[in-house]
């Protein structure tokens, strides 16, 4: 069987008006499905987008490690890097680019995991349009028409199961 897993990846930069952390967000779906999904204020102030973008890309990867392995011990595997769409281009190139990594030492070392896992090609940090990013779902709020498109992209049968 051809398991097909993909993760969507948000935050809302400085989006608390309180104390301006960010909620970090993501969903996995497998096959037409969401299966795992998360949607959490950060521990710390994000100085850049970039920074909030890349600390939920480096929670999902770890989520994508946990999901591999669990489909793995169900007897089932997934070949190939995982897709983890993001709508943020230079998060995408920090997992990309080690000459970049020079001019980013304020990103925590921990925070490179998910630089690790696409050099190891488990997973790979894709661009996706913002108009398309269902992971906005888990972190601002939405007109009804876009949470009712994200819900059925999702497969989600009710809006209870995501508030």
């Amino acid at each position: 069987m051809d398991i097909e897993l993909e993760g969507y990846i948000d935050a809302d930069w400085a989006g608390n008006q309180t104390d301006r952390r960010s909620t970090s967000g993501y969903v996995f779906t497998l096959g037409s499905a969401a299966t795992s999904w998360s949607s959490k204020k950060q521990a710390t102030v994000a100085l850049s987008s970039t920074k909030a973008e890349y600390r939920v890309a480096t929670i999902a990867t770890c989520e994508e490690v946990w999901l591999r392995r669990l489909i793995a011990d169900l007897g089932e595997y997934i070949d190939g890097a995982v897709a983890i769409w993001c709508d943020n281009m230079s998060s995408i190139q920090l997992t990309k680019n080690p000459v970049f990594h020079a001019r980013t030492k304020h990103i925590e070392v921990h925070h490179h995991f998910v630089r690790e896992k696409v050099i190891e090609g488990e997973v790979d940090l894709q661009y996706v349009s913002t108009n398309e990013q269902v992971a906005d779902i888990f972190t601002k709020g939405l007109s009804t028409e876009k949470h009712a498109h994200f819900r059925d992209v999702l497969g989600v049968l009710s809006i209870d199961m995501i508030d």
